[in-house]
């Protein structure tokens, strides 16, 4: 996945930002394929950003930052870039992305119950099994677990002699495991008069189609997700993607970030989790990467600050910042002793896109807020403001 990373996002550079393309770096390797140190730009907002810190009693050791170039070839502010902090809701940018990967954009869950068996209209009884078919869907709603088990009584079904098969992770409503929404269901099925003889199996695909239910597309999923910071969603798209095992591994795999360097306890952020600025740096830079490929964009699935709905949309609104901002905040009062974070994309005019994160725990999460918007406010201006492009940004749905 990495292979042609530097190559695609200077063409991202080449592409979206030509007024830039005189300053792009070709890379952070030789034409003989040696590393090449990142350049250590000097920047009086990162200077005032830690000095507000310290003067506001945090200690800078629970505090963590990077911000590079897209290409990685200059490094604009970093503070304990290679420890591990509590990233809160920024997680879900990690689960976006495996989604992504494992699906696909235009990806939509179905779920749908089949007879695998004869149906005995007379006595309304299905010789065989029920199977539910299901991908995992993470908008599944209690009504529409209620319309698919009401379409098979008008399917002439009311009694089952055989098992309630399971296909694949199940999930609705606040049922947010597959063995929560399975017992669930159960009942449901119970209340509304159908009665399964056998018990509850795993199995594959079968049957005859009796009724079916597809989500919207992954892509509007995932906007939902990371604008509003649904951890349902994100709980519940985790048990369709394997769990939170399955992104942590996709990073490690995928993305190349060190096994010891990310701990994934909850796909939503909840509770504790581990990564460092340095690690969600690069989530975002192959995020970038990868919908390049797909022919997509970073608003496709992330708040555009100050303008989309959602957690974002009171915070950079201004307008000389607004549209120059796409990401993801993360906030945790009451877990590491208070985390705010915030991390994405900063669309500058002098130095084109930018990534950073910026993780703060141990300390008042308004506060903290207050400071991210004030350092990256400065950090803009520093850049020479925000393209004129940035105010199109906005998702046109």
């Amino acid at each position: 996945m990495k292979k042609y990373l530097l190559i695609t996002t200077s063409l991202i550079f080449l592409l979206t930002w030509p007024i830039q393309a005189q300053e792009i770096s070709t890379g952070t390797t030789t034409e003989f394929g040696k590393r090449v140190t990142p350049v250590r730009a000097a920047m009086n907002s990162e200077t005032n950003y830690l000095n507000q810190l310290a003067r506001r009693g945090f200690k800078l050791d629970t505090q963590g930052l990077l911000i590079e170039s897209l290409d990685s070839s200059t490094v604009y502010a970093e503070l304990n870039s290679d420890v591990g902090f509590n990233p809160a809701s920024v997680i879900k940018v990690a689960t976006s992305m495996t989604a992504l990967y494992k699906f696909g954009a235009n990806y939509r869950f179905r779920t749908g119950f089949y007879a695998d068996g004869i149906i005995n209209r007379k006595t309304r009884t299905l010789n065989g099994n029920l199977v539910l078919v299901s991908t995992g869907d993470p908008t599944l709603m209690t009504i529409d677990v209620s319309r698919l088990a009401r379409d098979v009584i008008r399917a002439g079904i009311t009694r089952v002699n055989g098992n309630l098969v399971l296909t694949g992770p199940f999930t609705y409503a606040n049922m947010w495991t597959t063995e929560r929404a399975t017992r669930g269901l159960q009942l449901m099925l119970r209340k509304i008069g159908i009665r399964v003889s056998g018990g509850i199996k795993q199995g594959v695909p079968a049957g005859t189609e009796l009724a079916n239910h597809e989500s919207v597309s992954l892509r509007d999923i995932l906007f939902f997700q990371n604008a509003h910071s649904s951890n349902p969603t994100a709980e519940r798209l985790g048990e369709a993607i394997g769990g939170p095992k399955a992104v942590e591994e996709f990073l490690i795999e995928q993305v190349g970030i060190s096994k010891s360097d990310v701990q994934i306890t909850h796909t939503s952020g909840l509770d504790f989790n581990r990564i460092t600025p340095r690690g969600t740096v690069q989530i975002f830079r192959e995020l970038v990467y990868w919908l390049n490929l797909n022919n997509m964009q970073p608003q496709d699935i992330l708040p555009v600050a100050g303008m989309d709905v959602g957690t974002l949309q009171r915070r950079f609104n201004s307008l000389d910042y607004r549209g120059g901002i796409i990401a993801k905040t993360g906030t945790l009062p009451g877990t590491d002793g208070g985390v705010s974070t915030l991390a994405g994309i900063l669309y500058t005019r002098e130095k084109g896109p930018i990534l950073f994160a910026i993780f703060n725990s141990n300390g008042s999460v308004t506060t903290y807020r207050k400071l991210q918007d004030d350092f990256l406010k400065k950090f803009i201006t520093e850049c020479g403001g925000i393209p004129e492009a940035s105010a199109l940004l906005h998702r046109s749905n």
